[in-house]
């Protein structure tokens, strides 16, 4: 497995995950709706605890984004600052992946022949 390909998993099983949790809210919100007309003091038990627990699962999933996004700033942060403070580094890396990509795309054309 390359590296696209896990980059390409990784945020597949994201995705997967942020569906699976929208999907698993909106069931839950659903069957709240649709028992909305039942009585009972057991039901309403039921009905307040499956509440309540979708509040925390909501409250949950928000510091989850949060918190990514949040490191996400971070390592942008310190990407910039890194740039900046080695800007030479940074061209003469840039350079250096580049010519390799290039290298490496010509003898990939060269093989296909």
């Amino acid at each position: 497995m390359n590296k696209r390909d896990r980059l390409r998993d990784m945020f597949d099983s994201s995705d997967t995950s942020s569906r699976t949790m929208r999907d698993l809210i909106s069931g839950t919100e659903d069957l709240l709706r649709s028992t909305a007309s039942y009585s009972g003091t057991e039901i309403e038990a039921a009905r307040d605890k499956l509440k309540q627990q979708l509040d925390a699962a909501r409250d949950h999933a928000r510091g989850w984004e949060r918190a990514a996004w949040n490191r996400a700033r971070e390592v942008s942060h310190a990407t910039d600052e890194y740039v900046h403070e080695n800007a030479w580094k940074s061209i003469a890396g840039a350079a250096l992946i580049g010519v390799l990509a290039g290298i490496c795309m010509m003898s990939d054309h060269g093989r296909r022949r």
